[in-house]
């Protein structure tokens, strides 16, 4: 569901600072969605995700709070996945060029300062709402 949300999202603000605020930024967004859903998946399920938790289990510490662990967490899937689809766009936008290293610099920059806060204030606290809406605490059971 973060990838979802978060894919969705981010593509709108991308299209936004790229090619500004329109009529047509829904539409664009929602027909831009689809791939940019399927990368993000694929990087989050087959790269981040794995690595990523490892990396987020030696960070977290007993004295931090559910909020810090939650930060701590969403800072190292944000910096993985900001670098890591920055890239893939920055390569779609100018190739493998001699651009290519201002271009994915720049993107990351703007990605990643927009997706930290928005994981950690508002895609968190939504999306864990509507999963325990989906899923009460105690109906998943481990078989």
């Amino acid at each position: 569901m973060y990838v979802c949300f978060m894919a969705f999202v981010m593509t709108g603000y991308n299209i936004t600072v790229h090619q500004g605020f329109s009529a047509d930024l829904i539409k664009v967004t929602w027909l831009s969605f689809p791939p940019t859903f399927i990368i993000a998946f694929t990087l989050e399920y087959f790269i981040v995700g794995r690595h990523g938790m490892k990396l987020v289990l030696k960070l977290h510490k007993q004295h931090h709070t559910p909020f810090q662990k939650r930060a701590i967490t969403a800072l190292v899937f944000v910096a993985a996945m900001a670098t890591l689809m920055s890239l893939c766009f920055s390569i779609l936008s100018v190739g493998i060029s001699k651009e290519l290293p201002l271009t994915w610099a720049s993107n990351l920059a703007i990605n990643a300062l927009f997706a930290y806060p928005l994981i950690v204030f508002v895609a968190g606290p939504l999306v864990g709402f509507v999963f325990r809406k989906i899923f009460p605490e105690g109906s998943i059971v481990d078989v």
